[in-house]
């Protein structure tokens, strides 16, 4: 510590000279000009961070809204069709409501005795038959009598 400071005076010490002799007496106003240049360029950081910042709030802000968007505009599409599906499935009932209804007739139909729902081909057919018959049994009893 004795070549730093006069013990004695308190005052710089030779090598303390020197050191001012070679480093030039602007070396506290090169660090104050570097601090100043090093403030300037963290402020400079700090904005370019809050744009950013602001940039990616927006972008958030912006998928969260595009999220909503479609997430509503799906609950749409499966509320039409949900509504679709109940108006086909009504019309199938009613169909087939209308073919049973239909169907009862035509078995009914079928399963009569002259078979009245029948073509007319078969209907005469079917006289000819019975007539026919008739000739018959009639013949059959005229012989036993």
């Amino acid at each position: 510590m004795a070549l730093l400071t006069d013990e004695k005076t308190n005052k710089p010490s030779l090598w303390n000279q020197a050191l001012k002799a070679v480093k030039g007496d602007s070396t506290t106003e090169l660090v104050e000009q570097f601090t100043q240049e090093m403030t300037l360029v963290a402020e400079g950081l700090c904005e370019d961070q809050a744009r950013l910042r602001k940039a990616v709030d927006g972008l958030i802000r912006e998928a969260d809204e595009q999220k909503a968007k479609s997430e509503q505009d799906y609950q749409d599409v499966l509320r039409q069709l949900e509504n679709h599906q109940k108006d086909v499935k009504q019309k199938l009932d009613e169909l087939t409501r209308r073919i049973s209804a239909l169907e009862k007739p035509a078995a009914k139909a079928k399963k009569g005795f002259l078979n009245l729902g029948g073509d007319m081909m078969s209907r005469i057919t079917l006289l000819v038959g019975l007539v026919c018959a008739t000739a018959l049994i009639v013949s059959v009893l005229k012989l036993f009598m």
